[in-house]
């Protein structure tokens, strides 16, 4: 018991050696920053926030031949603008957001499992879709906003295509590997397991609703992280190693969110945590949390700008991860535990016409 301990321990805090080149994460902080830039140039940061919601989708960019490459990045982009979208939308219809958002999050791990993408895996697109219906805008900026995210889309695509050219041909640090086969993972783990994540993701929206919790997307946001351990014990370390950082990174977000920054240090503060998130994800996931929970913070609070309690938003945001994060062990212990699969099993297989 204790050499088990002891090695969960070392896990959690454990730096893995990693194949990720440094341009990647250099090159999305320059994103962030362009796009920040252009909203601190018109006094529109806010704005800004919202675009970088489009830029995420830099990070799906393979390690395959270029045109590869290029057409991951531009399909993906559509997939995050549509599922802001289909966020935004949810307002229409408050009592069908979790419905909504778990059949994003089905869908685009279907799609990423089907077609092998990887990481950061479905993460980007429930993310997207959990912002668009959390943002208290009017109906009438619904185009405007998708706009927003599109454009910063348009800027992920312009920095992989300058990333690829660079780590191919000049640093030749990411050689092109071969595409991978589509469907190489089994109607199991892209159908059974999406529908599992689906469910899981969607129960968290309602969860939070039906608490009354405060920022209750991070229920959903931590649920959604949790569930892509590849493992049942990644999912346990993952969970940990989630409230760890997080717990580390709220103070830290606290910390922040009492300074007032000046444009063009809040901008350099963005680029900073992207930066130090990207790079450390995946040597240590607990360490990269304690970067990306203040990025976030802002990020989701970018209709009010901060204009709120720090202290309210860094408990909100503690206990929401909390409850989302246990809630992503149970439905990780659903995905790996043959009895708990059955009834999903069966609902995948009726729904996608698959012989029994």
């Amino acid at each position: 018991m204790r050499q088990k301990i002891f090695k969960h321990f070392i896990d959690i805090l454990a730096l893995n050696s990693t194949q990720r080149v440094w341009q990647l994460p250099f090159f999305i902080a320059l994103g962030v920053g362009l796009v920040l830039g252009v909203g601190a140039y018109y006094k529109r940061l806010d704005l800004g926030l919202i675009s970088m919601i489009g830029v995420m989708a830099f990070l799906y960019i393979p390690n395959t031949p270029m045109y590869h490459r290029m057409a991951v990045v531009m399909c993906c982009s559509f997939g995050i603008s549509l599922s802001f979208l289909l966020g935004l939308l949810t307002h229409l219809a408050p009592t069908l957001m979790p419905i909504l958002v778990g059949f994003v999050a089905m869908a685009s791990s279907i799609l990423v499992r089907y077609y092998d993408v990887g990481a950061p895996g479905y993460f980007f697109f429930v993310f997207a879709c959990l912002l668009g219906s959390f943002f208290p805008f009017e109906i009438q900026d619904y185009i405007f906003l998708t706009g927003l995210v599109t454009l910063g889309t348009m800027v992920a695509n312009f920095i992989a295509f300058i990333y690829s050219l660079l780590v191919i041909y000049c640093f030749k640090n990411s050689l092109p590997k071969p595409i991978p086969k589509r469907g190489n993972w089994g109607f199991e783990v892209i159908v059974v397991d999406s529908v599992i994540i689906g469910f899981f993701v969607g129960f968290a929206v309602f969860l939070g609703a039906f608490l009354e919790l405060e920022r209750s997307y991070w229920v959903a946001v931590s649920c959604t992280v949790v569930m892509q351990g590849i493992s049942l014990n990644g999912v346990w370390i993952k969970q940990i190693q989630r409230i760890l950082g997080t717990a580390l990174g709220t103070l830290f977000a606290w910390y922040l969110l009492k300074i007032e920054f000046s444009t063009i240090s809040f901008v350099c503060l963005m680029m900073f945590l992207v930066f130090m998130t990207e790079f450390v994800v995946t040597r240590n996931y607990a360490i990269a949390i304690f970067f990306l929970t203040p990025y976030v913070t802002y990020l989701a609070e970018a209709t009010s700008f901060m204009n709120v309690d720090a202290n309210l938003i860094a408990l909100a945001r503690l206990q929401d991860v909390i409850v989302g994060s246990i809630l992503g062990l149970i439905g990780g212990f659903v995905i790996y535990k043959p009895f708990l699969r059955i009834p999903f099993e069966q609902i995948s297989k009726l729904v996608f016409r698959k012989k029994i």
